[in-house]
């Protein structure tokens, strides 16, 4: 059975990481911790096969963290993946520079986070000589959505249960995945957005600058920074990200919006 541990100083973060990591393989365990301090006080006398840390935090960033953490007993073969929203080169280098293992700039991919994570349990079993716990999955035709791949319905039910607002749109601007929280805040089903286009999703003025920022993801081929935005019954803090096939081919663009609440009064 494997161990992860999450470490983010934000509640929602933490929270979508750890619905996240549930799926990743059978039987995982999940820690999450909001302050670094706690998180190296419990993995004093505990043992992970994983870590998953924010980069910026309170008290110490997520370089010292890892630092503090290749030097406790047992630590020090032991995958970190650090998560930050922050593009800046330097703080790739001062992680891996401090021992981390890999490095996802958010806002994530959730279908590449779950496959980074699970292919680093598999690294660290093989580097401390355990036994790989399950088979690796077999290899997906090329021609398949990344939607479409085997495990996606449990990863689509784990989805449906954040408090984010989660949907994917193709090239062609056609929504191809909504979720829950999604379909609830346009007032639909999930299945009665697929094909539609962001007008219909999102209204005109909405929509026109949802398509405009998922043409700069699709041609950069990169994320955009988190932006606020106005939504149904509030604000939004919306974020887009490259969905890309099995040849890393951009093939989609997925957009998560989380819920600020009304604008406050001045």
């Amino acid at each position: 059975m494997a161990m992860i541990l999450i470490l983010d100083d934000r509640a929602t973060n933490r929270s979508i990481y750890a619905r996240l990591a549930s799926v990743i393989e059978d039987n995982v365990s999940v820690e999450v911790f909001g302050n670094p301090v706690d998180a190296l006080e419990w993995l004093e006398g505990n043992r992970v096969d994983l870590v998953i840390t924010d980069f910026k935090m309170p008290e110490m960033d997520g370089a010292e963290f890892t630092r503090h953490f290749r030097a406790l007993p047992g630590g020090a073969g032991v995958p970190v993946l650090v998560v930050t929203a922050h593009d800046d080169r330097s703080f790739r280098v001062r992680a891996l520079d401090a021992g981390a293992t890999d490095f996802l700039q958010s806002p994530i991919d959730h279908f590449e986070l779950v496959t980074r994570a699970r292919n680093l349990l598999a690294l660290g079993r093989r580097v401390q000589g355990e036994p790989v716990a399950a088979a690796e999955p077999p290899a997906r035709p090329a021609a398949l959505d990344p939607l479409q791949v085997h495990g996606a319905e449990g990863l689509a039910r784990i989805l449906d249960s954040l408090p984010a607002q989660v949907s994917a749109a193709d090239r062609d601007g056609r929504c191809i995945y909504a979720n829950a929280a999604f379909a609830a805040a346009v007032g639909a089903r999930p299945s009665e957005l697929l094909g539609a286009g962001p007008t219909l999703l999102f209204g005109p003025d909405r929509g026109e600058r949802s398509r405009r920022a998922d043409l700069e993801v699709l041609a950069r081929g990169a994320p955009l920074p988190p932006y606020r935005e106005e939504g149904a019954g509030g604000h939004l803090l919306t974020s887009k990200a490259p969905l890309r096939d099995a040849r890393g081919t951009v093939t989609a663009v997925i957009t998560t919006s989380i819920p600020l609440g009304p604008e406050p009064e001045r």
